[in-house]
C-alpha cells in the first residue's frame, strides 16, 4: 500500500487526531495520499463527516491489533 504521507496519532483522543489529518492533509497536492494511524475509535465518525465536508476520498479502512488505520486522498488543487 502506498502513501505520500503518515500521520500517527495513536495515544491521542478527540478532537486532536481530525485536527491533525485536516493540517497533514493539506501539505499534499491532489491525488497524493495520507495514511492516517489512530487508537481512538471515535475517529472513525470524524474521519466519515471530514470527507463529506471537504471531498476528500476515504479510499480504505482497516484494523491493525489496536490501531484503526485510514487511508484518505487528497482531491484539492493546493
Amino acid at each position: 500500500m502506498s502513501y505520500d504521507l503518515l500521520l500517527d496519532a495513536c495515544g491521542l483522543r478527540c478532537p486532536i487526531p481530525i485536527i491533525r489529518t485536516k493540517l497533514s492533509i493539506s501539505k499534499l497536492t491532489n491525488g497524493q495520499k495520507l495514511l492516517v494511524k489512530v487508537t481512538d475509535p471515535s475517529y472513525q465518525l470524524d474521519c466519515m463527516v471530514f470527507v463529506r465536508q471537504t471531498g476528500h476520498i476515504l479510499l480504505q479502512s482497516w484494523q491493525e491489533d489496536e490501531k484503526y488505520c485510514y487511508l484518505l486522498q487528497n482531491t484539492s488543487s493546493n
